[in-house]
């Protein structure tokens, strides 16, 4: 998950150019409210949805296939037209710049990272808004909590979440077996997977305790599991955006130093910063345990050759306020420059793509976990859940993760070039390089110089 440094230069710069931030206004007419059903009734002729996109392979074959129901269900009324824009900084450099150029898309899908640009953007209008203005589409209320809780910002959801991932503890059970550890060893505690993990790096020749991709995306994880806001104040969520990032709290410096001890010790095994070369590791026998995405169940299950279990993301925090951070993308509709039947078009399409049956099958290609709760009670759902341990941990674990501060993750159009420069320092002390708290504390100077920038050229 790294995030290229490049892309928040385009933000900055366009946020410069734009004033950021917005009047909240589109054109619709009506002072910036979210346009209905009328708009759409009123509209001369088929309306034409484009959106923004940067799934690949069968990520994509999946999205177009809804896509194309969604065409033929709405024949000369509502037509989308799916452009794949490359990976997603791609996407989030070319709407940038389609900004500036008025050239935006009716519909955006864009990763987490973008949430705080695309909030400060004032470029599209609030999920929430046009929820409330389409009565019958979609309930807000049947979106998983801890979905809804990243995507929102003073208690208004913005955009509507699409393929959406946790991050999972996935465990080897034969190597547990053979360093003396059985199958019900407790593993939902931090110090419980860092006890386990040394265990089998001691009593196992060759076999490494823990595996996790070296992505600062991981350190946002241990900082929401331990209960605490990564960003102040409140994580950006309650008032304004984040001002600051904080990564030297005494909850911070326990559970990152845990982590950080498996690796300097040995016990912990460095693949890199890609997921898929810890999961090479962990298929191969090479590690009991690998901090890795949601995402990765299907892979894992492809080339996993022993008893494997996937488990909820540990925690170092009370569970009350604690857990992981979503990952993943969601649908943000354009105000300005669209026409209210356009908007409203994108509205319906956003919401089709976030029905149950959209989500249960985008969910069976991809392995993506569906944020509608209605989901679950389906025939096909259920199935595939009894059949599939791994994929029922990964909705369990979305359904009881509280929707708090910590868990809503940082919001700050900064986040890019924020987890770029957090990742040196913190590849230095897990490589044993640096002493931890010297690398914690310039994690934290260089990412507070890059949201004091961020500011600045934004005007907030």
């Amino acid at each position: 998950m790294r995030r290229s440094a490049s892309v928040l230069a385009a933000l900055v710069a366009l946020t410069a150019l734009s004033g950021c931030g917005g009047n909240g206004k589109n054109d619709t007419g009506d002072s910036g409210q979210a346009p209905g059903p009328a708009a759409l009734k009123a509209a001369k002729g088929p309306v034409t949805v484009t959106l923004w996109h940067g799934l690949g392979d069968t990520n994509a074959v999946a999205l177009q296939k809804l896509v194309d129901r969604f065409n033929a269900q709405h024949r000369g009324k509502i037509e989308i037209k799916a452009v794949y824009q490359g990976q997603y900084p791609d996407v989030l450099a070319k709407y940038t710049a389609a900004i500036r150029d008025k050239s935006t898309p009716s519909l955006l899908l864009s990763y987490d990272i973008s949430t705080g640009f695309l909030h400060d953007a004032g470029q599209t209008v609030p999920a929430q808004d046009l929820a409330e203005a389409n009565p019958g589409t979609l309930s807000l209320d049947d979106i998983r909590p801890a979905a809804r809780n990243y995507y929102s910002a003073q208690g208004k959801l913005m955009a509507v979440p699409f393929n959406t991932s946790m991050p999972m503890l996935y465990v080897n059970d034969d190597l547990l077996k053979k360093a003396g550890l059985p199958a019900t060893t407790p593993l939902n505690t931090l110090d419980q997977v860092v006890a386990a993990a040394k265990t089998v790096h001691r009593k196992v020749p060759k076999a490494g305790g823990l595996v996790q991709p070296f992505d600062t995306w991981w350190i946002e994880q241990l900082t929401a599991a331990a209960g605490v806001p990564y960003c102040g104040p409140d994580n950006g969520r309650k008032g304004s955006t984040a001002s600051s990032v904080k990564l030297t709290s005494p909850q911070q410096r326990k559970a990152i130093g845990a982590v950080s001890d498996l690796y300097t010790s040995g016990a912990g095994l460095d693949t890199g910063e890609d997921g898929s070369n810890a999961v090479t590791a962990f298929q191969q026998g090479k590690v009991a345990m690998m901090f890795n995405s949601s995402g990765a169940a299907g892979k894992v299950k492809e080339g996993a050759d022993f008893p494997y279990r996937a488990l909820p993301y540990p925690l170092s925090g009370p569970a009350a306020t604690s857990g992981p951070v979503v990952g993943g993308a969601a649908l943000w509709v354009n105000g300005p420059g669209h026409s209210a039947a356009e908007q409203a078009a994108s509205w319906q399409v956003a919401a089709f793509l976030a029905s149950p049956a959209s989500q249960e099958e985008f969910s069976r290609a991809t392995g993506y976990a569906p944020i509608n709760k209605k989901v679950d009670a389906l025939p096909g759902q259920r199935k595939t859940l009894a059949a599939r341990p791994d994929l029922k941990a990964v909705i369990d674990q979305f359904n009881k993760t509280p929707a708090t501060t910590a868990t809503a993750g940082c919001l700050t159009g900064a986040m890019p070039t924020v987890r770029t420069d957090v990742l040196g320092p913190i590849q230095s002390a897990f490589a044993g390089k640096t002493p931890l708290d010297t690398a914690l504390k310039n994690a934290e100077s260089a990412a507070n110089r890059d949201i004091d920038r961020y500011r600045e050229q934004a005007g907030q």
